[in-house]
């Protein structure tokens, strides 16, 4: 769906007070972003006879962001399945007991749902910050602006999703669970917070 709506259109329908697109599906969308311009590092670099020593690893960095980029888009249409998936949840009768557990059953397995998918695009910031590090150390100096402000989106992408997972494990019952996904995340933004910065301080030093 993404790949088809003008942008203006998404953007209207983020601002009004549809329930989705929602923060999920900005989070995704800045993933892609960050993908977008941490391979135009690579797509300015590939075929310049300066940069003729990594040409293989920049056409590596193309194929690999791209993919990224792909994946995140698709991201955003799963978040709003994802979400839509948990309305209707919510909706189910609950009338009799068992009504009430079949409702509490598909509340409990769209909650999970609607974690992984944000949190699978905090996993894959950490693929967009590896690239935006070997372009910012590796790609055209005239474009390593473009690895900073992938970086950037990398890590918006990641904070956002963030959010997105927090807000759906404070309303679970499975402690274990929870434990597991708040330390996971933990992990993610500790790496990524190191990575964002190195890829910055180089930005930073060619730009002067």
């Amino acid at each position: 769906m993404i790949r088809k709506q003008e942008i203006g259109q998404f953007m209207d329908d983020f601002a009004s007070d549809k329930p989705a697109p929602g923060g999920g599906s900005a989070a995704a969308l800045s993933g892609a972003l960050a993908a977008a311009a941490t391979c135009m590092v690579g797509s300015l670099t590939v075929g310049k006879e300066d940069y003729a020593d990594v040409q293989d690893e920049m056409e590596e960095l193309i194929e690999t962001t791209t993919a990224l980029k792909e994946d995140y888009l698709d991201l955003v249409n799963q978040d709003i399945e994802v979400f839509n998936a948990y309305m209707d949840a919510l909706k189910m009768p609950k009338e009799t007991s068992e009504e009430k557990e079949k409702r509490s059953e598909a509340l409990k397995e769209a909650s999970k749902k609607a974690t992984e998918v944000p949190f699978a695009m905090a996993k894959k910031s950490i693929g967009i910050l590896e690239q935006a590090l070997f372009a910012a150390k590796n790609g055209n100096t005239h474009a390593v602006s473009d690895a900073g402000v992938g970086a950037i989106e990398a890590w918006a992408a990641l904070e956002a999703a963030e959010l997105n997972v927090n807000i759906n494990l404070a309303a679970m019952n499975d402690e274990d669970y929870v434990a597991e996904k708040r330390a996971e995340m933990k992990e993610l933004k500790e790496e990524a917070k190191e990575l964002k910065a190195e890829v910055l301080e180089i930005t930073n030093q060619k730009i002067g």
